[in-house]
């Protein structure tokens, strides 16, 4: 037990540490970066505007014909558009940091949305101007996306969550305030998300004391030279893009039928502007939780239990499916809460992730950053395609309810099993650049130099020193077990220590 001296010291570095944490807390919401939460909250804003209400298509001719094809135009303009800026990075990375792009691409937005007030004229210049304002849309918007990629490449992680989390109470913010406004009056709020973001971006991206010549200051871009960390960027990029590419599909085929299903689009707002007032709320605080656990936990059971709870809300969307056919005094706006405060909650983390991902490969986040957000674009797609048929070509009865609610279910399954699995999340943390976990590379560099490990023996006993069995450590570095355990005996041997334990207890006593 220890003296009573002890425990006040004890308390008062405790009570230091919490001052302390108080004022880093405080110091993350700046002007700056509240500057970037805000664009992103704009850029995430736009599509909800765009293509998840019909404020902007009232009254046209065919009002579902043209929200329809312009949804499916603009979102494979934008899968394919940010699957070429992923592909190729190298060349993009120069387009991006243009002066010319700054203007470009948020005014082609806005050009690309005013479009749509002629969207309702007959013939082939109706046509012709909604393949415009479709495929137009797509492309500035993913084009403009991009530059999300590369400021997360350089601000901390801490900075990124922050901002992430301003972005997604904007945008739900925003799209509650845009559903009260007439026609014209949205096109022209919708078309002001473009240039609105970029003013903010640009105005964090300069008051971060970036090249002024430049939107980034990014290392050039290039791919990873050591094959193992190849492989680990590889993975965690199939892992994060099938994981929202799945969980998409599952997500916007529930919400196309719960639309539907409630007819928000020829029935009066207020249902629907009620159901995104929970959705706002249920996201602020889903929102919340979901930054804190992920930057604050020093393991994976917060994350995973958090990840777990996240999935469970997308599950219990899906089960609700049939539940306003079987009563119908269940309304439809309810379940759909649910719904889409999952998936965004789902989206928050994974912008979390994706933010550690783009700092730890900084010459390859625009790579990872565009190829994600690709397959991130492209679940909605098919799964509001499905949906649609579901509704208006096969005709949605309780037994078709029933079968899209178990698609849905066991899509989740199968992330939850085969794509996004603990040890998927326990990677994907362990490349986070944390405070704690940068003194403790610092001190395994020291170690390594001190000692004179070789590159491959230094990479082993880090791995060993986060708790890596010797299976991971094989299947990670492609190596045999009589390999690995010789760079063992022999980093041992280096040390002077006998055991795992020891070699981590020599690590954490180095200053670094």
């Amino acid at each position: 037990m220890g003296l009573p001296g002890e425990q006040v010291l004890g308390n008062l570095k405790t009570s230091k540490d919490d001052k302390g944490a108080r004022r880093q807390a405080a110091g993350l919401i700046t002007p700056t970066i509240a500057g970037i939460g805000v664009a992103l909250g704009c850029t995430l804003a736009w599509p909800l505007m765009a293509f998840q209400s019909m404020n902007l298509y009232v009254g046209l001719a065919h009002c579902e014909w043209v929200l329809d094809r312009a949804y499916l135009l603009s979102i494979v303009a934008t899968t394919v558009t940010l699957a070429l800026c992923g592909i190729f990075h190298k060349q993009f990375d120069r387009l991006l940091g243009s002066v010319p792009a700054r203007y470009l691409f948020p005014i082609g937005m806005a050009v690309c949305t005013l479009l749509v007030l002629g969207a309702g004229n007959e013939g082939t210049v109706g046509t012709a101007l909604v393949t415009v304002y479709g495929i137009g849309t797509g492309v500035f918007s993913a084009l403009f996306l991009m530059n999300f990629g590369a400021v997360l490449g350089v601000l901390s992680l801490k900075q990124s969550v922050a901002a992430i989390a301003i972005g997604y109470l904007a945008s739900t913010v925003l799209f509650f305030a845009f559903l009260f406004f007439g026609r014209f009056e949205s096109v022209l709020f919708c078309a002001s998300m473009g240039p609105v973001a970029a003013a903010f971006l640009f105005y964090g991206v300069s008051s971060l004391q970036i090249d002024k010549k430049q939107a980034n200051a990014l290392p050039r871009q290039a791919d990873p030279e050591d094959p193992a960390e190849q492989r680990q960027l590889l993975r965690l990029i199939c892992a994060f893009g099938l994981t929202m590419l799945v969980c998409g599909v599952s997500y916007e085929l529930s919400r196309t039928l719960y639309v539907q299903m409630g007819q928000f689009a020829s029935s009066d707002v207020a249902p629907y502007a009620l159901a995104q007032a929970c959705i706002t709320t249920l996201t602020a605080i889903g929102s919340i939780g979901v930054a804190l656990v992920l930057i604050t936990s020093k393991g994976v059971r917060g994350p995973e239990a958090c990840y777990r709870l996240i999935t469970t809300f997308l599950l219990a969307g899906a089960l609700l499916l049939p539940a306003p056919m079987l009563f119908p005094n269940v309304p439809a706006y309810l379940p759909l809460a649910i719904d889409v405060a999952a998936f965004q909650c789902l989206g928050m983390g994974m912008w979390i992730l994706v933010a550690g991902l783009c700092r730890r490969y900084q010459t390859s986040c625009l790579f990872a950053f565009g190829l994600i957000r690709a397959a991130w674009s492209a679940g909605p797609l098919v799964g509001m395609l499905i949906g649609r048929w579901l509704w208006y070509g096969v005709g949605l009865d309780v037994a078709g309810a029933f079968t899209a609610a178990c698609t849905c279910v066991l899509l989740t399954a199968l992330v939850n099993n085969f794509v996004f699995t603990e040890n998927t999340l326990a990677r994907a943390l362990s490349i986070m650049p944390t405070d704690r976990k940068q003194r403790f590379q610092d001190r395994c560099r020291a170690v390594i130099e001190r000692y004179g490990l070789t590159e491959r023996e230094g990479e082993i006993m880090i791995m060993f020193a986060k708790g890596r069995n010797l299976p991971y450590v094989q299947e990670e570095l492609c190596l045999s077990k009589s390999t690995v355990s010789t760079h063992r005996q022999h980093i041992y041997q280096k040390l002077g220590v006998h055991s795992a334990q020891e070699m981590i207890d020599l690590i954490q006593e180095e200053n670094g």
